[in-house]
């Protein structure tokens, strides 16, 4: 008898236990993940597909981010399109400096590594840092705001 209890109070506290998005752990390894993956999309466009790169950097933020990007999309996409610019962004180093998992927000610095190219040009690296606020939506995180962190971006030619 006493084993049946003790299996229906661990039952009962497994059912009542935090959620896992509201875990320390695993909301902060979903934020870091999800963050970089968005930074690597916000740093990156192909002036060839130029709706394609807008729907790219929609689908990484949220708030008022994500509502300049559409409001100015006309602007953007015409800017990208006459330009010729590519753009490839990574990620090269990035760390949470505050996460709330129960409000479900988090502030994310990085430093991103974007080659840059135009038609006509040589490619250039630029190395830069950024902060970025996370809001949870669903089960993702999204920019909501992006700050950069650096005063200078460092260039150099693609030969590197």
């Amino acid at each position: 008898m006493s084993g049946v209890l003790a299996c229906a109070l661990a039952a009962g506290w497994w059912a009542d236990r935090p959620a896992a998005a509201t875990e320390p752990g695993p909301a902060r390894d979903t934020a870091l993940a999800d963050g970089r993956a968005d930074l690597t999309a916000l740093s990156s466009a192909d002036g060839a597909a130029a709706e394609r790169s807008l729907q790219s950097w929609l689908a990484a933020t949220t708030g008022p981010l994500h509502d300049g990007l559409r409001s100015g999309s006309a602007t953007s996409l015409a800017g990208l399109t006459g330009s010729g610019t590519q753009a490839k962004g990574s990620v090269t180093a990035a760390a949470l400096t505050a996460l709330d998992p129960d409000r479900g927000t988090a502030t994310l610095i990085a430093t991103l590594s974007v080659q840059v190219s135009a038609t006509g040009t040589t490619a250039q690296t630029q190395q830069r840092g950024v902060q970025a606020q996370l809001v949870r939506t669903g089960g993702d995180w999204k920019v909501s705001a992006l700050t950069t962190i650096s005063g200078d971006a460092t260039a150099t030619d693609g030969a590197s």
